[in-house]
């Protein structure tokens, strides 16, 4: 019996690996696919949605790895992003409220960004629950509250330095994000999330999910 030959493996297996270093090659430059496990997001993000990530909007990242390798544009107020906060390596996802040269103060459901207050307008309950929406730079999204949990109060002004950003859950009163452990580093952002890729979260149909547009 003839013994095992790399060569002829590689060989014989050209299309498989071929096939593997483009999904690699392309989840790391062009886009990937994220699962969502908390509410945190909620009611634009919900468990049970695989996020759509554009990785051509800030620069490619190392699948796998969590490392950014080049850097081009930056984030947005608004953009929803997924990145490493500064206690864990686990990837999160939210959304963008200040950028580099920002000055915020947050009052409970009221947040001011260099002196003026977000508008907002509430539109409905659901049992202890409240949606509203809101407006950053011109775009409008929902987000929630839930009447039974408090609203963190930052009454201080908060100046956000150069290569920093603070983001914030849409789901307001439970979300663990800049508000609890501070600012995320520019190069710890993996990405912009455009869409949803699909959807398996009971709050949807499966096939109206598949590549809706986020807001």
């Amino acid at each position: 019996m003839s013994g095992f030959s790399f060569k002829s493996a590689v060989r014989n297996n050209r299309g498989a690996i071929l096939f593997l270093f483009l999904m690699y090659f392309f989840k790391s430059a062009y886009a990937d696919w994220s699962p969502v496990p908390s509410g945190s997001m909620e009611p634009t993000i919900h468990p049970g949605d695989f996020l759509w990530v554009d990785k051509t909007s800030y620069g490619p990242t190392l699948f796998f790895f969590n490392k950014q390798v080049a850097q081009w544009g930056n984030p947005s107020r608004g953009d929803v992003i997924t990145f490493l906060p500064p206690h864990t390596d686990q990837l999160y996802v939210k959304r963008v409220i200040g950028v580099p040269g920002d000055s915020l103060r947050i009052e409970g459901a009221n947040v001011f960004v260099n002196g003026a207050q977000l508008e907002y307008h509430l539109e409905s309950g659901m049992g202890s629950d409240i949606l509203g929406r809101e407006v950053i730079d011109g775009r409008e999204h929902q987000f929630k509250l839930s009447g039974n949990k408090k609203l963190p109060y930052i009454g201080k002004t908060i100046e956000i330095p150069e290569g920093k950003y603070f983001v914030m859950g849409d789901h307001r009163n439970d979300s663990l994000d800049s508000r609890y452990w501070g600012l995320v580093d520019r190069d710890r952002v993996m990405g912009k999330v455009t869409s949803l890729a699909f959807s398996f979260s009971k709050e949807r149909d499966f096939f109206s999910s598949v590549a809706m547009p986020l807001k």
